[in-house]
This record gives structure tokens, C-alpha cells and sequence, in this order.
């Protein structure tokens, strides 16, 4: 039996405790730091998440046999290998692993040698050399600042002027890299594997929608939605994203001497080219987590371990239904917020009486017995269960629209899930 402890403090690490208190094989499950919303599930410590001596210590003063890691921060400050070092059994790339997500520029050189598609791109560290190739490139033209930027640091530029006012706020840098990449159309969809050098077990599919407005307009969040399965999708597809996308990948970090433990994201494109790579994140995404792990019907704790040990584990079992997750936003979000905004008892209270129904905490504290506050810019997460999309989007839309006063000052994206359908 194994005892867990989850790392991270949002929706994803929420998402996991549930998914881990729903396997067989698991006795126990903690977390650190934590948040109001997941201590309603298990023990949490109050411990930041780069504190790796104190994590270690709690590891060991909790007989924790294997360690799973929801946040990118940790990942790039190398957890895995303190934890490694420590003998301590860590699901988490290293640090020189997870530079496919902390390092857009790294991800990219990477693509191009083991041949994965990609956008065209640029590379620079200097401002004067970004701002001279603007002024010649096509349009629309996508910026992205290298390293960890919470889901914030692209910007899509549809005019060289447009371009030029954003590149006035960004420092480039030889430690500040910019990547600049042709804009690819077509549908999203995120690929998420459990890896362990090459063995992988496949995830169910996701929708994510980074943009703050419906149509996917304006700027880009850590995500307003997602949606699982994505039946656009057709089965022999994600057969070819995984033997042209992800295998190259996992073989071309073990051909640098860094085999991939964890779990790897790959966000995709299907343009009318092919699938190509839009970006890949060292860890669950958030929040196709909330999505996924519902679905599944298999032992997830078990299926890491087997993993861990070298064993090639079978398929999880995943169910039919489809599930549609819409973030409510704290207003001002993803800029400046400007409020607050209490949760809605009767939100919570029909989420908790309803079986088809789920609540994820991602931003919010409780500040009395009854009440929830917002305390971050993405403030939870509501989900619905059903037997198809537009029966998730009915029954979801129908109840925000109940129990959300039209004042209550939070945002969320009324489209999620219309991207996933088959045209």
C-alpha cells in the first residue's frame, strides 16, 4: 500500500488527492503546502513547495513511500533530484528534464533535432535584434518569453505595431531569451502521458482554453475551462501524435542523458499539415487535470508505481462520459485584480448534493464555516458529468446561471467544450 504525498496547492493538486483517495492501492495521501479546500480531503502542511529539506523531512516523519509533484516552480528548481538523492521515490522530471517546459527555447531545439513539428521559429537575446526581425516578419506573429511565465508569457501579435508596443515591456536578454514563432491554426488539444524514460501509459484527451474571453479572445490565463474526451480526435490521430510526437521526444531526452519521469504534457495543434507541438509542460495541466482524472476508472497511484518500478502498466480503464470543467475568475483577472468576490453557498451546496457534479478549489480560502472567498485570480473550478458535451454544457451552464447573481463578480467563459465537437 502506498502512502502519498502530493506537492502543490491549486485545482491540479486537488484533482490528484481525489484521484489518489480513489485507488485501491493507496493507504494514505498528504499534501503540502495546501489549501483550505484540499485539508477538506486530507492532512496539508503548511511547507513551501521549494522547500526541499523540510519536504524531504516531512517525507521521511510521514513514512511517505512515493512523492507526486503538481506545480511547474518545483520541477525547474530540481525537487526530483533532491528527492533522488534523498532515496526517496519522486514521479517528477529532473531539473535538466523539465527544461522542456521551463525553457521554451530549450523545448524548441530539442523539436528540431529529434525532427517533432513545430512551428517555424526565431531565438534571441537581445532586444535590438527581436525588434529589427518584427518589423520584417508575417503576420500574425507569436511571442513567448522563454521560462516559466504561469500560463501568461505568449502573446499573439496580429500587426508589426502591435508587436512593437509589446516588445517596449519584455526584457530580452542573454538570461532572458524570446522566442518568436509562425502563428499555426487549426484546434487545440493537450496529449498527457505518464513517463518513465520511454514506457508511457496514455491519459485520456483534453480541450484547454488559455484565452480570457469566449472565442478565445483576448489575453491568455492559466486556463478559463477544459473538456474531456475531444472527439474531433479520432483514435488514429492520437496514434500518430504518439509515435511522431511524444516517443521522438522521450527518446531524445534519453539520448541526452535525461530520461523523462513524470508526467509529460504535450499541447497540440492539428493544422492542415498535421498535428504540430504548440508547447510541452513538465507536469499535469491545469486544468485538464480537473478533467482527466475524473474519467478514470483504473488504480492511478498503482499504475505510477509500476511505472516507477520498471513494469510497462496496463491501459487504465476510463469511462464514457464526458466531463466539462469552467473556471470562475476573480474580477481584473488575468491583469490586475480588482475584488474579491464570495463563493456562493447555494453553488456549493447543490455541487455537493449532486453526483454529476464536482468543485475544485484553486484560488480561494474559507473564512467562515459557510463562506469561501476568492483569494487568487482563478478562484475554482465547476464541473459536469454526462453522457455526452452538450449535455455537460446544459447541466453546468444551467447551474452557474442559477447560482452565480448576476453581480457576483466573478468571469468565466460561456464556450467551453464548443471547440471539441467533430465538424
Amino acid at each position: 500500500m502506498e502512502k502519498i504525498l502530493v506537492i502543490g496547492h491549486g485545482g491540479r493538486e486537488m484533482a490528484l488527492v481525489k484521484a489518489f483517495l480513489r485507488s485501491l492501492s493507496v493507504s494514505g495521501v498528504i499534501c503540502a503546502r495546501g489549501s483550505d479546500g484540499i485539508a477538506e480531503l486530507c492532512p496539508c502542511f503548511d511547507i513551501a513547495e521549494d522547500d526541499f529539506t523540510a519536504l524531504i523531512e516531512l517525507t521521511r516523519h510521514e513514512q511517505i513511500s512515493l512523492v507526486v509533484v503538481g506545480p511547474e516552480q518545483p520541477l525547474a528548481a530540481g525537487i526530483s533530484d533532491a528527492f533522488a538523492k534523498a532515496g526517496i521515490d519522486i514521479f517528477a522530471p529532473t531539473q535538466a528534464a523539465a527544461r522542456i517546459e521551463s525553457s521554451k527555447a530549450y523545448a524548441k531545439k530539442l523539436m528540431q533535432r529529434v525532427g517533432v513539428p513545430s512551428a517555424a521559429c526565431q531565438i534571441f537575446q537581445d532586444k535590438a535584434s527581436a525588434l529589427s526581425y518584427v518589423e520584417q516578419a508575417a503576420y500574425p506573429l507569436v511571442l513567448k518569453e522563454d521560462g516559466l511565465r504561469g500560463g501568461k508569457g505568449v502573446r499573439i501579435c496580429f500587426s508589426v505595431h502591435e508587436a512593437l508596443a509589446h516588445l517596449e515591456d519584455l526584457r530580452v536578454d542573454k538570461d532572458n531569451w524570446l522566442v518568436a514563432e509562425q502563428f499555426l491554426e487549426g484546434f487545440e488539444f493537450s496529449l498527457i502521458v505518464l513517463a518513465d524514460g520511454t514506457r508511457t501509459l496514455t491519459l485520456p484527451l483534453a480541450q484547454d482554453h488559455k484565452a480570457i474571453g469566449d472565442g478565445n479572445k483576448g489575453p491568455n490565463t492559466g486556463g478559463m475551462g477544459a473538456v474531456s474526451p475531444v472527439p474531433r480526435v479520432s483514435e488514429e490521430l492520437q496514434r500518430l501524435c504518439l509515435q511522431k510526437i511524444i516517443e521522438p521526444v522521450l527518446k531524445g531526452l534519453v539520448e541526452e542523458g535525461h530520461p523523462f519521469r513524470g508526467f509529460l504534457y504535450a499541447g497540440l495543434m492539428m493544422t492542415a499539415e498535421g498535428p504540430e507541438v504548440i508547447e510541452f509542460n513538465a507536469r499535469l495541466g491545469d486544468p485538464e487535470a480537473e478533467v482527466i482524472l475524473p474519467r478514470l476508472r483504473g488504480d492511478l497511484a498503482q499504475a505510477i508505481r509500476h511505472l516507477i518500478n520498471g513494469a510497462s502498466p496496463e491501459p487504465l480503464p476510463v469511462c464514457k462520459e464526458s466531463c466539462l470543467g469552467v473556471v470562475l475568475a476573480a474580477p481584473g483577472y488575468p491583469e490586475k485584480l480588482t475584488g474579491s468576490p464570495l463563493l456562493p453557498p447555494v453553488l456549493m451546496e447543490e455541487v455537493r448534493k449532486s453526483d454529476d457534479l464536482d468543485f475544485i478549489h484553486m484560488g480561494s480560502e474559507k473564512i467562515s464555516e459557510k463562506q469561501w472567498q476568492a483569494a487568487g485570480g482563478r478562484v475554482c473550478l465547476v464541473s459536469a458529468s454526462a453522457p455526452d458535451i452538450p449535455s455537460c454544457r446544459e447541466r453546468l451552464y444551467g447551474l452557474l446561471d442559477r447560482a452565480l447573481p448576476p453581480d457576483g463578480g466573478f468571469t468565466f467563459r460561456r464556450d467551453i467544450g464548443n471547440y471539441a465537437e467533430k465538424n
